[in-house]
């Protein structure tokens, strides 16, 4: 046999792909040449090629033994090392090929990897940099630095790296993932469905991209975009927990287009909720890892925008996300043992996402924690989220100890934990991901909710649901897996806004001077399908009048609404544009002038407004509302009937809308009813009854748990 001519054939079936014969050719030659070191270096990228590794890494070792400076040996070897996660290993094969080939850019961007894998930033940096110094051209190496700059907060500095990158290489699928990603933080869904689109036609099979797309549709209200995304990421990725996860809450969208379609979606959720447990393997450590990283990623925030009682739906999405969480974090899977002396103060702990200019904040925290007996009660705050504004400061300086700004889930945890409270209270279970996943351990001796989300939370690891008694039917503890507690009156210790005086202009929103003005200024989600006919049957009976409606961020769901009331104009031979006024989500200076300029507040049906009712009010402006069979349906009834203000409480749909027509028609009832809201809103304001009875509740409750 020639053994120069056999090598030679050996190498032109390796490169063309011809991996058989070219195995079975560089056998042949090692029974012959047995310290071919060569043979034994194509031989191992064979077996490299066809991913039998253990035997490519004896094949270059042996080919290292023969000649340790092998450097390209070093750097296979290296390579199937970091793919098998040996990094001390890989290091040490590409540090060794560095040294035999120094102006290697691709070992310099390996190396890069291994160090940035090991959190060693600056050591990957440098590797980086100098591969771009020897191959300018070098697009990995742009997006692995864009990488590092992402992780350290950098998102600028980081996306001009991916844009580097594609501007070397337009089909680099990684860089317009990356670049989605930073797009979809600060917001610019657009941009960002655009990169993941990108992603998805470069490599179809991206499971990853596709459940992206899918959250991008999802909060655009786009929900048959969204699952259709969502079932392609799980159809590629079946251990893509989270995609099997969005699948099922985002069986429950924003808006419906019908009443019919609401038990549709419920039905269907229904299943998906007994379906996810089945898909969602806990057999293994790996398995509850991935399951318990997903619990808060989707919520089913939208479920109560129903208008129906939910408890029972709670109750199994609360029981599977809380064995989860216990399998996941069995040191915290049991109540915390905590003593309780009669003169020591009890330590009381609030979890929340909206420490800052929000509606959570404003009720009920704020009034809450600014008014409790700091000699009864010590504070301890643990924010969630990350925005932060003057409030966030009002915030800290009511409480004993604020954790923010704090680094991992865990950490809360431990943090919480090692507090030794005797109480916490999560005010809105359901709307911010790491509240929720918290929640679900029993991380103190007595944990509490309340209605930031009113809804129940399903959760046995909550024990009480803080409520208000004016805003609870009587057979209000059937819709709760807590246990009620009925706070007296509203529950809450508001104090009034000050609506500075100020020249209010109807032609500013672009509003008819002599309309009558309904202010409708709910999210439109809380506008149910089967009550859109109010607006039209009013518009009918009393002529030259509009409707404000705030548009959703989303124009897609602002659409679903808009088409909404076209077809019930049209049914009763009007033109909505005539009626309907959509205004842009307003500042709160405008927010304010809007409700200056209109003649009457009309509160939605099933769940009515709050804040924006207590804002109404303090403009004086008339409420028309018409309470629901559950809380969340009550709000405004509640504070009218604390005002004595009875009269514009309807009883039937009928009467809401003979209410809206007559106030309408007779400004001196208008006028009659705007003064008596001015001289008796103050039984609303500073409800010093309701922060007694909070501490009293606080005291018992812990009292009774730990005695």
């Amino acid at each position: 046999m020639n053994i120069h001519k056999t090598f030679q054939l050996a190498v032109e079936y390796y490169q063309a792909g011809r991996l058989q014969q070219a195995e079975r050719t560089f056998r042949k030659i090692l029974t012959v040449m047995k310290n071919n070191e060569e043979a034994y270096y194509y031989l191992g990228n064979i077996l490299y090629d066809t991913r039998r590794l253990e035997e490519a890494i004896s094949c270059y070792e042996k080919c290292l033994e023969l000649n340790p400076d092998f450097a390209g040996t070093h750097y296979n070897l290296g390579a199937i090392f970091l793919e098998k996660g040996a990094l001390d290993k890989a290091t040490s094969h590409f540090q060794k090929a560095l040294q035999l080939d120094p102006l290697c850019a691709d070992i310099h961007n390996t190396l890069g990897v291994i160090f940035q894998r090991r959190k060693q930033s600056d050591e990957a940096i440098t590797h980086y940099q100098k591969t771009l110094e020897l191959n300018p051209n070098f697009a990995a190496a742009y997006y692995n630095l864009g990488n590092i700059f992402h992780e350290q907060g950098d998102s600028g500095k980081a996306f001009r790296h991916y844009q580097k990158a594609l501007s070397l290489n337009p089909d680099f699928a990684g860089a317009y993932y990356e670049m989605g990603n930073i797009l979809t933080e600060k917001g610019g869904l657009d941009d960002a469905r655009n990169c993941y689109q990108e992603v998805v036609k470069l490599d179809p099979r991206n499971a990853r991209a596709h459940y992206k797309l899918g959250n991008i549709y999802r909060e655009k209200g786009q929900n048959d975009h969204a699952l259709d995304c969502y079932q392609k990421a799980g159809n590629l990725d079946p251990n893509l927990i989270a995609a099997h996860w969005a699948h099922c809450f985002s069986q429950i969208p924003m808006n419906y287009p019908n009443e019919n379609s609401i038990q549709t979606c419920r039905t269907r959720y229904s299943e998906e909720l007994v379906t996810l447990q089945k898909i969602i393997s806990l057999d293994s450590p790996d398995d509850i890892d991935a399951a318990s990283s997903v619990v808060g990623s989707q919520q089913p925030y939208y479920l109560a925008y129903q208008g129906l009682n939910d408890c029972g739906l709670q109750q199994i999405y609360g029981n599977f996300v809380c064995k989860i969480m216990a399998l996941r974090y069995p040191e915290w899977a049991s109540r915390p043992v905590r003593s309780f002396m009669p003169d020591e103060p009890i330590k009381v702990g609030i979890v929340s996402g909206y420490f800052c200019s929000h509606s959570n904040w404003k009720i009920p925290i704020k009034g809450w924690i600014e008014n409790i007996d700091t000699q009864r009660f010590t504070l301890f705050g643990y924010s969630t989220g990350k925005v932060k504004d003057e409030e966030t400061e009002a915030a800290r300086k009511s409480f004993h100890r604020f954790a923010e700004d704090v680094s991992s889930f865990e950490d809360m945890g431990k943090r919480i934990r090692n507090d030794n409270l005797h109480i916490v209270i999560y005010p809105e279970i359901g709307m911010d991901p790491i509240a929720v996943r918290l929640a679900a351990l029993p991380l103190a001796p007595v944990q509490c909710t309340s209605w930031g989300h009113p809804d129940t939370s399903g959760l046995p690891t909550i024990d009480y649901f803080l409520s208000s008694d004016l805003m609870e039917p009587h057979d209000a503890q059937d819709h709760y897996t807590e246990r009620l507690v009925r706070l007296p009156n509203l529950s809450v210790y508001y104090t009034p806004l000050e609506i500075p005086a100020r020249e209010a202009n109807r032609e500013s929103f672009n509003l008819r001077p002599r309309s009558v003005i309904y202010l409708c200024c709910q999210a439109l989600m809380k506008y149910l399908p089967q009550y859109d006919e109010i607006y039209p049957t009013i518009a009918q009976r009393v002529g030259d009048c509009q409707f404000i409606f705030i548009a959703d961020i989303s124009d897609y769901v602002t659409g679903i609404f808009r088409s909404r009331m076209n077809s019930a104009f049209s049914r009763c031979g009007l033109n909505a544009d005539e009626y309907i006024v959509f205004l842009p989500r307003l500042d709160i200076i405008r927010y304010h002038a809007v409700n200056l300029i209109s003649d009457i507040y009309l509160d939605s049906i099933g769940w009515s407004g709050c804040n924006s009712t207590f804002e109404a009010i303090a403009c004086n402006l008339p409420v028309i509302t018409l309470p629901g069979t559950l809380m969340r349906g009550r709000h405004s009834a509640a504070i009218l009937a604390m005002m004595g203000m009875k009269d514009t409480i309807a009883s039937t749909l009928g009467e809401y809308i003979e209410l809206a027509v007559k106030l309408a028609k007779n400004r001196e009832l208008r006028q009659h009813i705007s003064d008596k809201i001015a001289s008796g809103k103050h039984r609303i304001y500073r409800d010093r009854t309701c922060i007694t009875a909070f501490e009293d509740f606080l005291e018992n409750a812990v009292k009774k748990k730990l005695h």
